[in-house]
Formats: structure tokens, sequence, C-alpha cells
């Protein structure tokens, strides 16, 4: 049934693509148009001020001579005032050009993305390449060649390619230098390249400091009031409406995740979501459907918070993580094929569920009350948007949480995934900080085992781990460590003024937050894995179940490709395995241990472990979030389908279908909420570990 839906509905989706992209380049000619009078009447107010600006500074000066001191402060404010209305005048200048990028971005309605993404900020440029996907010779030239001719530049401190994300990062002095001289540059060697007529692949995930997914999400708001101030004022003065079919189209392509899919691969996923929100708010507006519209500006003022800080933590942390070339990745990291598919999570299993029953449902209420408008209200019934709007509600409070504590998602998908995960694998290094400890001690005959302890800690105070990697000898006072031979190569000797006391293991010290850490990676019955570490051996007992520990001497990697194949979806945190980060379902870095293996990842957080605790107690959240979202589903799907079945043929849409909008409100501000607490807790206190 599944097939025939998707060839029932290939029609509307077609005609639904064709309405966006025909709205889309209306927008856009519109913002062409209004260019000129934006620039015109900006540009006239600002200058006007700015003249004024500059008269008031010369009779202030006047009036500076006479009052002395007072009108030097005068003269100042109004200095500023003139600062200020130039930075105006620029603004007003450059917003014929982000109005024509907007444009540019939301109409991008192609199976591979035409428009060129690029921006300037803090004295650094990002600017997408053509030809650097899949890599080759020639990706391998262009990555070369981009930055060189960047760098001929006067004005260009640095120029590096990001091959993860395509991008050529230039670090640049804004005064003698713009964009578009920038973008010159690159055009010319892509042109030299052979590659200026290539596109972008939508698979590459949104980069944190682009605006397309900010443009989109206030887009998608803005239509959804403008469709809730129509159908009020529809319902205020009695205007004529569509008929609640048309919002048919809409529904079934909700249902029929086919066609989404079918769509993201056409034009986007950015630009689906875009266009089917446009239509859905215009078929709701012009049949005058306000309950639909009101939960969906509430959903979109969500997305739009969760993105726009997204964006302000990437540019906090831009510095700290685009420090220099060395600190990009020149080498592709393509996440490897799964050994077999994700597992589903409960709300795709609903939705799954849905999609044989919707039509079922929509020709057993046709049969039975020979009414289109009751059909078509079956279908929107079975819409699962209570599910949808719970886990979404859920993700986007506790990714704007996340990104307002410092925690950079590069995929901000992952949010929307983790309630699937069911192994946390976690690299024991990360729960070690890098100072040395003893681990154990081995006392010589006569010698008590605490004195062998006591004098291999005083001498390691103060040292760090790299101090203590090699052969040493190290020394404090009259005690002496240096490393054994033979079998005790990896166990240091500790003497006293010539005189051997024993062997002591020395390891990393443990962080405040380790047993934090695995005490929420724990805490929603996920399975808790962890790498063969002594440091860690201790932490054991505190686990919450029977977990695994694997050999930290076999692949990372490999070892999350084999949880895959046994059908779990897995959840690492590391602090520098970049191939395991990238196999993994959800990858969790510490940026400041692993440099630039964090672009393998989903979510970049700080030098601490408090923020992997923030993420790990998300994802303990996550799935009971979404399986109480579909409970109400379920619920609010029962009643509309009860209703329609036996109300009678003149009740409205919005008295059958109100059960569905109530269950969507509730699931979505439900899941909020819990994100919010999710990531709002107060740490826990930090522990010491001593062996």
């Amino acid at each position: 049934m599944s097939g025939n839906v998707f060839s029932l509905l290939s029609g509307p989706a077609r005609m639904a693509y064709r309405m966006a992209s025909a709205t889309g380049r209306t927008a856009g000619a519109a913002l062409n148009t209004a260019q000129a009078t934006v620039v015109a009447g900006a540009g006239m107010a600002i200058a006007g001020a700015a003249a004024a600006a500059k008269v008031t500074t010369s009779a202030a000066g006047k009036m500076g001579d006479a009052a002395g001191a007072g009108g030097t402060g005068v003269c100042q404010a109004v200095a500023k005032a003139e600062s200020m209305t130039r930075q105006g005048l620029d603004m007003a200048r450059a917003l014929p050009r982000k109005a024509a990028w907007v444009g540019q971005v939301l109409t991008d309605l192609h199976e591979r993305r035409h428009h060129r993404r690029a921006w300037t900020e803090h004295g650094h440029a990002y600017i997408e390449v053509r030809g650097l996907e899949g890599g080759g010779g020639r990706a391998r030239e262009l990555a070369t060649g981009v930055p060189k001719a960047l760098s001929r530049l006067r004005g260009v401190r640095w120029a590096e390619v990001n091959a993860v994300t395509g991008q050529v990062l230039v670090a640049f002095d804004e005064r003698r230098l713009d964009l578009e001289r920038l973008l010159e540059t690159v055009r010319a060697v892509e042109k030299a390249n052979g590659t200026q007529k290539e596109d972008f692949s939508w698979s590459r995930a949104t980069h944190p400091g682009d605006s397309a997914a900010i443009a989109a999400a206030a887009a998608e708001l803005a239509a959804d009031c403008v469709a809730l101030t129509s159908a009020v004022a529809g319902k205020l003065f009695r205007l004529p409406a569509l008929p609640r079919e048309a919002r048919l189209a809409v529904a079934l392509i909700e249902v029929e995740h086919g066609l989404r899919g079918w769509l993201k691969r056409r034009i986007g996923p950015i630009e689906t979501d875009l266009m089917l929100s446009l239509v859905s708010a215009a078929a709701h507006g012009l049949s005058q459907g306000i309950a639909s519209p009101a939960v969906d500006a509430v959903f979109r003022a969500l997305l739009l918070a969760e993105v726009w800080e997204r964006r302000k933590v990437w540019q906090r942390r831009e510095a700290e993580l685009c420090f220099c070339p060395e600190s990009l990745p020149h080498e592709p990291r393509s996440r490897p094929p799964r050994p077999r598919h994700r597992p589903r999570g409960p709300v795709e299993i609903w939705s799954d569920r849905l999609g044989p029953i919707a039509p079922a449902l929509a020709a057993t209420v046709f049969a039975l009350t020979l009414s289109p408008g009751r059909a078509a209200d079956a279908i929107l019934a079975a819409a699962p948007k209570a599910a949808q709007y719970g886990r979404g509600g859920f993700a986007s409070a506790a990714g704007w949480e996340l990104a307002r504590r410092g925690i950079l998602p590069l995929n901000a998908a992952v949010f929307r995934r983790l309630d699937r995960i069911s192994v946390i694998v976690i690299d024991s290094r990360a729960l070690c900080g890098d100072r040395p400890r003893v681990l154990t001690a081995d006392a010589e005959p006569g010698v008590e085992g605490a004195r062998v302890w006591q004098a291999a800690a005083d001498v390691l105070a103060g040292l760090s781990l790299n101090d203590v990697d090699g052969a040493g000898p190290w020394r404090h006072g009259g005690i002496r460590l240096e490393r054994g031979s033979g079998p005790d190569r990896d166990r240091l000797v500790v003497h006293e003024h010539g005189r051997r006391l024993g062997r002591v293991t020395v390891g990393a010290e443990l962080a405040p937050l380790a047993a934090a850490v695995l005490d929420a990676a724990g805490s929603a019955g996920s399975t808790v894995v962890l790498t063969d570490e002594p440091s860690v051996a201790e932490l054991l007992p505190l686990l919450p179940r029977a977990d695994q520990i694997v050999d930290a001497e076999d692949s990372l990697a490999g070892h999350v490709r084999r949880f895959q194949e046994a059908g779990e979806d897995v959840l690492v945190v590391s602090a520098a395995d970049e191939e395991a980060l990238a196999a993994a379902d959800a990858g969790v870095a510490i940026a400041d241990a692993c440099g630039g293996a964090f672009w393998s990842a989903d979510v970049v957080c700080g030098g601490d472990l408090a923020g992997v605790w923030r993420v790990l107690r998300t994802a303990a959240a996550a799935r009971g979030v979404s399986e109480r979202a579909v409970r109400l589903a379920q619920a609010g799907f029962a009643l509309a389908a009860l209703l329609i079945l036996l109300s009678g043929r003149h009740r409205p849409a919005s008295f059958v279908l109100a059960p569905v909008h109530v269950a969507a409100a509730i699931a979505m501000t439900g899941g909020a909420i819990a994100g919010l607490r999710a990531t709002r807790a107060a740490l826990p206190p930090p522990s010491a570990h001593v062996p």
C-alpha cells in the first residue's frame, strides 16, 4: 500500500514542488525590486542623520571653546553618535546584498545545491570551494592551489582548506580586503582547474556559522504567523475559505515518508522543510484553520531560538577552534557506511504504522459518511504531529540550552536521534586528567608499602603525564624514580638515598567528574562500554549494571561497527579518536584535548567533563520524552478518529481535529520542559579518586 500511496501522491508532490519554486522565484524578484527602495530610504535617512551629526559636532565644538570641559563632553557624545550613524549607513548599504543572499538560499531548489555559501565574521572568511567533494587529484590541487592564491593577496594572514566542510578559511585584514575580492580569487582557481560549474552536495551538514538555517527558520515562522493572522481575520470578517480538502496533500506528504525523502534528495533538507512549511501555512491560512498554524508558530520559534544560539556559540568558540591552519583537517574524513540500517526510534515506529493506516482510515470514513471532507480530516488526524513535535521541542530546547553553556553542535540533527541510543562507548582517556598518580605499589622486603607509595607520590607532585613518559630519572630531595627494565619496563623503580624501596605503577589522575559521567551514561538503561585503561579500573563498581570493557589496543571504531552490526545505536565520547567519532551514530568530542579531531564529531564540548555530563543527561532523557510524545499522539489520533466517525457531517474540522492539536501542544511543551530540565541541572560535586 505504501508504494501505491507514493505513486498517488507523486503528482501533488510535484505540484507542490513547482508551486514552491515559483513562489521562491517571485520572492527573489521581489527582493531585487525592493533593493533600490530600501537603499534609497535607509540611505537618505541615515545620511541625513550623519549630516545633522556633523553640523551638531561643529556647533558643539564652538560651544566647547566657550564652555571648556562641558563642550568637550558634548563633542565626544556627538562624535560617538556620528560613528553610530556611519555604522547604520554601512548596514543599509549591505541590506540589499543580504536580502539577495536570503533569496538565493531559500530558492535553491535543485538536486545539488547551486548557490555557494560564503560569509565573513571577526576577520575570518568562510568560502565553499567547488570541486573539493570526493577527493582525487583535482581536489588535492584545489586544496593546495586555493590557499596559495589567497595567501598572495595583501592583507591575508593565512588561508587553509577545511577538508571536512569543503570550505577555505581565510584570516584577513577587513580594512584592506572584502569578501568579494576573496571570492574572485577562489573563482579564478576553480576556473583554472575546471570546477567552476560544479555544484555542492546536500549531504554535508550545515556549518554552525552559516546563516542559512536561521533564514529558513525565520521564513517558516513568518509564514506561520501570516497564516494564523489570515485565518483569524477570515473568521472575524466571515471571508470565504478554501475547503479543508486543500490541506490533504500536505497531510499525505507528512504521513508518507517516502515522499518527504524524495523531496529531500531533490531539493535538500532545509529547502524541503521550508517548502512544506510554506505550503502547509498557505493551506491552513486560506482554509481558516487556526489551531495548526498556532502550534506550528510556537514550534518554529523554538527551532529559530536553537539555530540562532548555535551560531552564537560558534562565534564565541571560533577563535578557540580555528586559531591557525594546523587546527583544520587537511584530509576528508567521510563517515564509513553503517553495517546495517539504524534501529527505529519510538517516533519512527509510530510513523511507520500510520503510513498504511491513514489511507485505510480515510477510505473507511468515506465509505461510512460519503463525505470527502471527513475523509480529508481522517488523513489530517493521522499525521504524527504530536510525536514529532514532542521530540522536536525537546531537541530544540536542549540544543538551545547546551549552546548557551558553550557546547557546540556541529550537526544539530544529532539531538533528534538521541532517543535511539542504546550503547554508549567511552574512550577511557577522556575520563583522565593530565597529571600522574600512583596506581599500585610493591615494596621491597623490610619496606612498608605506604612508604613506597608516599615517596613516589612526592616525586610525581607537580609533574604532568608527558613529563614521566620518558626514561627518567625524576628526583625530589633524596628520592629518585627511574624507568624499569625488561618485564618492569612499564613500571617505575623507587630509590631513596641509593636504597631501592620498591616499584610503582603510574597512571593518569581521574577527572573530578569522571564518576558523574559514568552515572549519567548508565542512567537511561544504555549499555556503557569502556576501553581498558588501568586509571579507570576503580570506577567499575560504580557502574549501574554489568557493562563491557573492551581492549584499548583494538580499534575503537571497529568496536563501534560491531555494536552497530548487532543492531545497536552507538554514542561515542572521545578526546582524540577521530575515526571512532566519525563511525559513531552520535559523536561527542572534547575539543581541548583532541585538536582538529572534533570535526568528525557531532557535538563539541569544552575541556572539562561538564559538557559531556550534560549531553549524556540529555541522551538519558530523550527516549522517555519520545515515548510520552508517541502516547499523546496515539491518544489524539484515537479521539479524533472517533469524533470524525460519530460527529455530524457539518461539524467543523477545528472540532474533530482538536484532540490532535491539543496533543501536539502538550507534547511540544512537555518536551521543551524536559529538555531544559535535563540540561539545566546543577553539576554534581567533584570527587577526588584515591586508589
